[in-house]
This record gives C-alpha cells, sequence and structure tokens, in this order.
C-alpha cells in the first residue's frame, strides 16, 4: 500500500485512466476523418446545386408562377448559402489539410471580422427564409392584401430592418475584448472572448445566446412553422374547390364530347398537383431548413457555457472531445442545410425539374 493507495486500486485508476485516453483518441480519429472527407463533398454539391437553383428561379415561368418578391428572397437565399458554406468549409479545410494547421484569420482583427461575417449571413438567411415564407403566406392565404402589400415593398423594408438589427446584435464580435493572441510557442489566435474579460464572456455566453435563441431561433421557426402549414391548407382548400367548380362548368357545356371532358380535366387535375407540388416544395425547404439550423444556435449556448466552466477551472483550457464531436456533428448540418434547397425542389417539384431541363437546352 503506497499513500493508502492499494495495487488493485492502483490498477483500476490505471486502467480507467487508459480507457479515456483510448476513448479520446477514437473521438478524435471520427473528427478528423469527418473534417477530412465530409466537406470535400458537400462543397461541390452544394456549389453546383445552389448555381442550378439560382438559375432556375430566374426562369420567366417562375416569376409568373411565383411572386417576384419570393423568386428574389429563393435567390438571395442561393447567394446567402453559398457564402456562408464557403465561410464555414474553407476554414475546417486549412485546418485540416495544412500543416502546421491554419485558419481562413490570422490576426485577432480578422478573426473578428470573420465570426462577424459569418454569424450575420448564418442569422441572415433565417429571415430570408422567414421573407419568403411570409410573402407566399400573404399572397396565398391574405392575397386580397397582397397587391398593396407588393407595391409598397414590405418585404424589402422588412428585410432591410432585419439585417440592420443582425449587424448591430453581431457587432459584438467586433469588440476588442473578442479575439486574442495566445502566449504560447506558436502564438495562436484564439477567436474567442478573452480570458480576462469575464463581463464580456458572461454576456456572450448568456446574453447573446440568448438573443439568438429567441430571435433567431424560436421566433423566426414558429412563424415558418406556422406560415407554411396555412400555406398548404390554403392551396389544399383552393385546389378541391377550383376542381369542383371547373368540373361543374365542363359538365354543363353542350356538345362537348366524353373525350375531349376527359382531356380538360386531366389538364386541370395535372396543373392542381403542380401547383400544390411547388409550394409543397418551397415549404420543405424552410422546414429542412429549421432542423438543420437551429441545433446549431442552441449548441452556442452550451459551447459558450463550457467555455466559462473551463476558464473558470483552467485558464485557456481545450475544448473536451465530446464537445468538439458535437460541433462536428452540428457543423455538418449546417453544411447540409446549405445546400438542400436544390435538391429538395428537384425532389419534390415537377415544375422545377421541367425548367431545370429547359437551362440545358
Amino acid at each position: 500500500m503506497i499513500n493508502g493507495i492499494t495495487p488493485t486500486t492502483s490498477s483500476r485508476i490505471r486502467m480507467k485512466l487508459s480507457s479515456s485516453s483510448s476513448s479520446d483518441k477514437h473521438m478524435e480519429d471520427v473528427i478528423r476523418v469527418t473534417n477530412s472527407i465530409f466537406p470535400l463533398i458537400i462543397l461541390p454539391l452544394a456549389t453546383v446545386g445552389n448555381f442550378l437553383c439560382f438559375l432556375v428561379f430566374c426562369r420567366p415561368k417562375f416569376q409568373k408562377r411565383l411572386t417576384r418578391t419570393s423568386s428574389i428572397c429563393l435567390r438571395l437565399l442561393c447567394v446567402n448559402d453559398l457564402i456562408l458554406l464557403y465561410l464555414f468549409i474553407i476554414d475546417v479545410l486549412l485546418k485540416v489539410y495544412l500543416e502546421p494547421p491554419k485558419r481562413i484569420y490570422s490576426t485577432p482583427l480578422t478573426c473578428r471580422w470573420y465570426k462577424f461575417i459569418r454569424y450575420s449571413f448564418l442569422d441572415m438567411s433565417a429571415y430570408i427564409q422567414l421573407g419568403l415564407t411570409t410573402d407566399r403566406f400573404i399572397c396565398c392565404v391574405h392575397h386580397r392584401y397582397y397587391s398593396h402589400w407588393r407595391k409598397k415593398y414590405y418585404i424589402y423594408y422588412l428585410l432591410l430592418i432585419a439585417f440592420l438589427l443582425i449587424v448591430f446584435k453581431n457587432s459584438s464580435f467586433l469588440a476588442p475584448a473578442y479575439g486574442y493572441t495566445a502566449p504560447n510557442k506558436n502564438y495562436t489566435v484564439k477567436c474567442s472572448v478573452k480570458i480576462e474579460a469575464k463581463s464580456f464572456a458572461l454576456y456572450m455566453a448568456y446574453g447573446q445566446s440568448l438573443i439568438d435563441v429567441v430571435f433567431i431561433t424560436c421566433i423566426p421557426f414558429f412563424l415558418i412553422v406556422y406560415f407554411n402549414s396555412k400555406i398548404l391548407r390554403e392551396v389544399l382548400r383552393l385546389r378541391t374547390e377550383c376542381w369542383s367548380t371547373l368540373t361543374k362548368l365542363i359538365n354543363k357545356k353542350q356538345g362537348q364530347s366524353q373525350d375531349s371532358n376527359i382531356r380538360t380535366r386531366a389538364v386541370i387535375r395535372n396543373r392542381s398537383k403542380r401547383r400544390l407540388h411547388l409550394t409543397f416544395a418551397l415549404g420543405c425547404i424552410s422546414f429542412v431548413f429549421v432542423l438543420s439550423t437551429a441545433p446549431y444556435k442552441i449548441f452556442k449556448v452550451v459551447e459558450r457555457h463550457d467555455k466559462i466552466i473551463r476558464d473558470l477551472r483552467k485558464r485557456g483550457a481545450s475544448k473536451s472531445s465530446p464537445i468538439l464531436l458535437a460541433e462536428v456533428i452540428i457543423d455538418c448540418l449546417e453544411y447540409l442545410s446549405c445546400s438542400t434547397p436544390f435538391f429538395v425542389c428537384l425532389a419534390t417539384s415537377s415544375v422545377f425539374r421541367d425548367e431545370l431541363r429547359r437551362v440545358f437546352q
């Protein structure tokens, strides 16, 4: 027995430490492989997909089928997603494939601007989605007021106000207390709150996180889900009413052959289905966005809280393996969110597929 520790107890401690280190090593391998492969797969797919999506929604047919403002919101979303995706992935690839690892930023100043731009684009994607859904909601459900809504450009004013508020909120990343050079042998730039700025760290961990969860996650996502449910219900109701009314009008026509009636019904049914498919596609884009982006904002609350705890225990301590693994998974969801519009439209909308074929003709 040494200092009250028996050989059996000592061996158990060594076994636990060995098991813990092997588990951490396994997590590190998973993180490294995921960061090495997944971005290289998603980047070309998302680039081509968003570019094609942008081109298709520029087509004259979509300018008629959708409102003009909705098509503009969809194109803005494609551009926003591409910029956000490249900001995410270039930083990951530099860190994984360069030796020694590099980041997209090299000084505390560029670190601040990187975080400011990245979070601003991420937050703006939620409000572009909300703008698109709001425009479709008014057009489909409150169509009597849509002409006034469109002529007064209310949607652009709302997006501009949202952009200014997002810029103001994220200006905290530009504060001198954010981003510093760590006094280690490599003088690594740490893109986080300075350790000595305790009050600012508390604000970023809890104040800004609360703002993000409420105003960037909960409110936009609740409105997106609510508006889309109303849009889908209204489209289904109008589809049934239109089909019933047109069928009665066709039956009242005299001298029309049965084959002609069947063909007319088939045309009406086909057009009705295409409208429903297009509305369903736009709704799916919003729902996929909600499911893939909401975890990112919620995880940031956990990550910032974890930094506060780590700094209290040991100044400048690194993230634990479970936090790093969760960060990789959440980032992968964010990559998928930036690449889904094209693939969702391709899978759910026959109109989109037809116009995509015409792009290459």
